[in-house]
C-alpha cells in the first residue's frame, strides 16, 4: 500500500482528465453544424450575449477567432477557436479568460459531429480534457452541462422561428459607406412607375 507521501507525489504527475458525452440529434448534420460551427452557443438558454473580439470580417470562420460569452449568472468567458474543420465537422476551443476565474489550470473542449445515414440525423460528441488540478465537482458539472446542452440544442432546432432569427442575427449587417452614394437596385422600376 502506498504511503501518503507517495500518493502526493503521484498526484503531482501531470495528466489530464477526459470527459466525453454524446447524443444523437434528430436533425441533419448540416443544420446542426450551422449552429455549432460559430462557437457562440446561442442555442444554450443560459447564454445571454456573445461578443466577437476579433475585428476581422470572417472571424467565425477561422482558427484564432475569439468570443466573449456572457451567461445569465453573470459569468463572462472568452474562448479561442484552436481548430476548425468543415470536412470533419469538428471544432476545438479553449477558455482563455473567465470571470469569475475557473478552478483549474486548463481545459480543451472539442465538439465533433457525424452523420447518421440511416435516419439523416447527427451523432454529436462533446469532450473536455482538463488539467489534473480540476476537482471532481468541476468534472461532473461539465458532464451535466453537456447533457443539458444537447437538450437545449434539440429544443432550439425544433423551434423554426429561433432558427430564422439565428440566421438573421448571424448575418453581417451591411451599412452604406458615408462617402459613397447608395446604389439603386436593378429590381426597382422594371418598367413600373415608382410610388412617391
Amino acid at each position: 500500500m502506498a504511503s501518503k507521501t507517495e500518493a502526493k507525489e503521484v498526484a503531482r504527475i501531470p495528466m489530464s482528465l477526459h470527459v466525453e458525452q454524446s447524443a444523437v440529434i434528430e436533425y441533419p448534420l448540416e443544420k446542426v453544424w450551422e449552429l455549432v460551427r460559430p462557437c457562440d452557443f446561442k442555442f444554450i438558454p443560459t447564454v445571454v450575449g456573445v461578443e466577437d473580439l476579433d475585428k476581422k470580417e470572417s472571424a467565425d470562420g477561422r482558427v484564432g477567432a475569439m468570443r466573449k460569452i456572457l451567461y445569465k449568472c453573470g459569468t463572462e468567458q472568452t474562448i479561442k477557436v484552436m481548430e476548425l474543420s468543415d470536412l470533419q465537422h469538428s471544432v476545438t476551443y479553449d477558455i482563455i479568460f473567465s470571470k469569475p476565474a475557473v478552478k483549474f489550470t486548463s481545459a480543451i473542449y472539442t465538439i465533433k459531429l457525424q452523420r447518421v445515414s440511416e435516419t439523416n440525423s447527427t451523432f454529436m460528441s462533446w469532450s473536455t480534457d482538463f488539467s489534473n488540478d480540476a476537482e471532481e465537482a468541476v468534472v461532473m458539472d461539465s458532464k451535466f452541462k453537456k447533457l443539458e446542452a444537447f437538450k437545449s440544442l434539440r429544443a432550439f432546432m425544433s423551434d423554426s422561428r429561433k432558427i430564422l432569427l439565428y440566421r438573421h442575427l448571424s448575418e453581417p449587417t451591411r451599412y452604406p459607406h458615408p462617402d459613397k452614394p447608395a446604389e439603386k437596385s436593378e429590381a426597382v422600376g422594371e418598367g413600373k412607375p415608382e410610388l412617391d
